[in-house]
């Protein structure tokens, strides 16, 4: 093999670098020792769906068109997004027209997954439901079933985080145990597979870390959980340097670091406060019945999760109550008026705005001769916002995505970017005060993403030392010339030529006008995968 690639989703060096010094992580310690290492900057916001497609594609969302986990139809409806919505080309694609075999194994994004020159198993977001996850069709059965390459949210969501982090590790040193296989059976040219555990951990127990964190516990049994899972990790390197030899590059990187959260911004309270949202009563009879339904749907489904029993309970029941159970999930857009709303929030994740444009949406409030005035007054309301209590300054940037991105997708990303004061998120909702401490799902929420994250490049091609203001756009380039591949004139990034040792003569910088602006429209998700999916985003924070 020639390449490498291990993929850290939330790789974060304040994690690493300690670790390392201590002795914790022997396998990062010999990566970086021998090759080159730095930060590694993610894409606006630093959010997982945009940042793995701007790493896969070489291309900013305007191009892509992934801007976050989900989107919003004309009738404000919230769809998850799949492989689907991409429309530009991912970097193995061009590798395989080039003949260059590659092994792809939990790569985040890629569901449903198109067929390769070698092997790919999609990674999150992939139903449980589904019997189409890998290509080719034979590794289904090999690999499945798909639940068992993801963590288990009920046992988190159950309040068992001991249970939660033993489950992240066994399920990394799976994905370690099966990726060796098939990279032993198939002998690919390059292969890349992505851990997703440590996002998970740090979302959750990032207060057990830090010490500065405002909720550190540092006796608590889970302190030590993630330099646990990060180990977990570095043995998992450490088997797959003995697996493809000393003559293979090595590639670690992530999509996005990680640090401390300690407070949650309800957002729509200032929207509302302000004049940019109308919203029903908070105590309305159809919302009381709602919350309810909503209630009882997500208390009456884990335990049925868990027991095996969900695929019976689904053949009786009939399908519209999955449609409903998933409109329940965004119950906080179906309270707001839309007639006498100007912006809406996207997600948590997103941390972004929609201006209600009358062409846009079906209730849409402003006009195109509106738009301008209205977005600069928001971006000014947003960036006075303080801290109630305080005084502290909670908006850092409001950034206009029309500024920040383009493209052929720049008309399907929300209108506004917010970027908030360093541990303070926003959120959408109700609540009785503007700041709370950060939680989700009535759970501890101490960690979130960061702009930086890490890329360490080791091998006979790389040089030693460190690199700066390498982005993650500049990844899918730098891969396709390190195969001796063509690079699409598309890509927005470029190669990291820092990183090289020396620019071997046979290894030209060639471009090529073959990709552009690929085709999009591939098959969507299910009402029942749709609801299961909403559900799992929810656990994990990054809805509302």
């Amino acid at each position: 093999m020639d390449t490498l690639v291990i993929g850290l989703d939330g790789g974060e060096w304040d994690v690493i670098n300690p670790m390392i010094e201590s002795g914790r992580l022997p396998n990062f310690a010999q990566l970086k020792q021998s090759g080159v290492s730095g930060p590694l900057k993610s894409i606006t916001p630093p959010v997982s769906p945009p940042a793995w497609n701007s790493i896969n594609t070489g291309t900013n969302p305007g191009k892509h068109g992934i801007f976050d986990f989900s989107t919003f139809d004309e009738e404000y409806n919230r769809r998850s997004i799949n492989s689907s919505d991409r429309s530009t080309t991912p970097f193995w694609e061009v590798m395989n027209d080039q003949g260059i075999s590659t092994g792809l194994f939990k790569i985040p994004f890629v569901y449903p997954p198109s067929d390769v020159d070698g092997f790919i198993v999609s990674g999150f977001p992939t139903p449980n439901t589904v019997d189409d996850f890998a290509r080719p069709q034979s590794l289904v059965d090999r690999v499945g079933p798909i639940e068992d390459l993801f963590e288990d949210w009920s046992l988190q969501q159950a309040g068992n985080y001991e249970g939660f982090k033993q489950n992240l590790i066994e399920v990394t040193e799976r994905q370690t145990d099966i990726f060796i296989e098939l990279l032993q059976e198939y002998e690919t040219d390059f292969s890349m597979t992505v851990y997703d555990g440590s996002d998970r951990i740090q979302h959750f127990f990032w207060k057990y870390f830090d010490e500065s964190h405002p909720r550190y516990d540092p006796n608590s049994p889970l302190a030590g959980a993630i330099e646990e899972y990060y180990a977990t990790v570095d043995r998992g390197i450490g088997q797959l340097i003995d697996t493809v030899g000393d003559d293979c590059d090595i590639v670690v990187l992530s999509d996005h670091g990680f640090g401390p959260l300690s407070y949650d911004i309800y957002i729509d309270e200032w929207l509302e406060e302000e004049g940019f949202m109308s919203r029903q009563a908070r105590e309305s009879t159809t919302k009381a019945v709602n919350d309810i339904l909503a209630i009882t749907l997500r208390t009456a489904w884990s335990p049925v999760n868990q027991v095996g029993l969900d695929n019976m309970v689904k053949s009786i029941l009939p399908s519209s109550w999955f449609q409903f159970g998933s409109s329940l999930q965004d119950e906080s857009h179906h309270n707001i008026v839309w007639e006498e709303t100007q912006a809406f929030f996207t997600t948590l994740s997103g941390q972004a705005l929609y201006i209600n444009l009358e062409d846009q949406f079906s209730s849409g409030s402003v006009s195109h001769n509106q738009y301008n005035d209205v977005i600069e007054e928001i971006r000014s309301s947003l960036l006075s916002m303080r801290h109630p209590e305080t005084g502290e300054e909670l908006v850092k940037e409001v950034i206009r995505s029309d500024e920040e991105f383009d493209g052929w997708r720049l008309d399907d990303a929300p209108d506004l970017i917010v970027r908030t004061a360093p541990e303070f998120t926003m959120k959408d909702g109700y609540s009785d005060s503007l700041v709370q401490l950060s939680t989700q799902n009535t759970h501890d929420r101490s960690g979130d993403h960061r702009t930086d994250g890490i890329l360490l490049a080791s091998g006979p091609s790389f040089k030693t030392g460190s690199v700066e203001r390498a982005s993650v756009l500049d990844i899918a380039p730098t891969l396709l010339y390190l195969q001796g591949s063509a690079i699409p004139s598309v890509m927005d990034g470029s190669v990291l030529t820092d990183l090289f040792s020396a620019m071997p003569k046979e290894r030209n910088l060639v471009k090529t006008d073959d990709y552009g602006q690929s085709k999009t429209g591939g098959r969507q998700w299910n009402a029942e995968e749709e609801a299961e999916l909403e559900e799992r985003l929810s656990d994990m924070g990054y809805l509302n």
